[in-house]
């Protein structure tokens, strides 16, 4: 495929024009079968061509404060969170109506993008491999895209379109993760219900139920760390047992709540708050 470096090159000031704090491009068909997710780019597009991949950073404070308070979350985190969110959104719309002027189909993604709720975490196009593949970051041990500049602390989005943009490539796949989290694994140490491991590379290095009892916020709202049984065993997900969970514990359906309202957003965040990556 010939590449047109001009428009490459204009999209890229575009996006740092408006606010972006990174971009990067990605081949499409290297999205495309994996088995990370459900559906391929030309799914969305037929003629798909290029990813654009669009990273925004959080405040520097954003991971400081208490965490032990569901409370004080909403009105940080959480909310920090689905700010970046609707920028991404913004944002990513005036590069597809940019794009559109040039001749080009774009089709941006939503930034919380939905998940195969029999698998979870199969999602119907990952932000973060997409970004791997875009030349931004590498996939870390605690599973996020891990930026140079800024680690795990940012939010991504993506924009499928058939413009033949120049790929960056996965330049640091695998390089963050040899050079640094193989021999810092603060992350695994750190996880309250023990998700990670150290045995495998990512994607392949979690458990599935165990991360869930983080992030759906029952280490911190039940008080107990490691997750019963049940819940460790249960098939496809824990999820089924969640209504079990949530009558026992009357905060995991309020938290349930807010985090429809405020965007899915995680009640544990411990992994990325550990992570030494782009920390000054």
């Amino acid at each position: 495929m010939t590449y047109d470096e001009i428009l490459t090159s204009e999209v890229k000031q575009n996006a740092l024009s408006i606010g972006l704090d990174k971009v990067g491009v990605a081949e499409a068909e290297r999205a495309d079968k994996t088995p990370m997710f459900f559906t391929s780019p030309f799914s969305i597009l037929k003629d798909a061509k290029s990813i654009i991949s669009l990273c925004i950073k959080y405040p520097e404070g954003a991971f400081e404060q208490s965490k032990e308070d569901i409370f004080i979350v909403l009105s940080t985190f959480a909310t920090v969170k689905q700010t970046l969110q609707d920028e991404l959104r913004e944002k990513s719309m005036i590069l597809t109506k940019f794009l559109e002027k040039k001749g080009y189909s774009a089709v941006p993604l939503d930034p919380n993008i939905s998940v195969d709720e029999r698998r979870w975490v199969s999602c119907m196009l990952s932000h973060r491999y997409v970004g791997q593949i875009a030349g931004l970051g590498d996939i870390g041990a605690n599973n996020f895209l891990l930026t140079p500049e800024w680690g795990p602390r940012i939010e991504l989005t993506s924009i499928i379109t058939n413009a033949p943009l120049k790929p960056d490539g996965p330049r640091l796949a695998g390089k963050i993760y040899e050079e640094t989290c193989r021999k810092c694994f603060r992350c695994v140490e750190a996880c309250p219900p023990q998700a990670l491991s150290r045995e495998k590379a990512p994607p392949y290095n979690f458990d599935l139920n165990r991360h869930l009892w983080g992030i759906q916020g029952l280490v911190r709202l039940s008080k107990i760390e490691i997750p019963p049984s049940d819940w460790i065993n249960a098939r496809p997900t824990a999820l089924i047992v969640l209504p079990r969970y949530s009558a026992k514990y009357p905060l995991i359906t309020e938290y349930l709540k807010w985090q429809r309202e405020k965007g899915d957003f995680p009640y544990c965040q411990i992994c990325a708050e550990v992570c030494p990556v782009g920390k000054k």
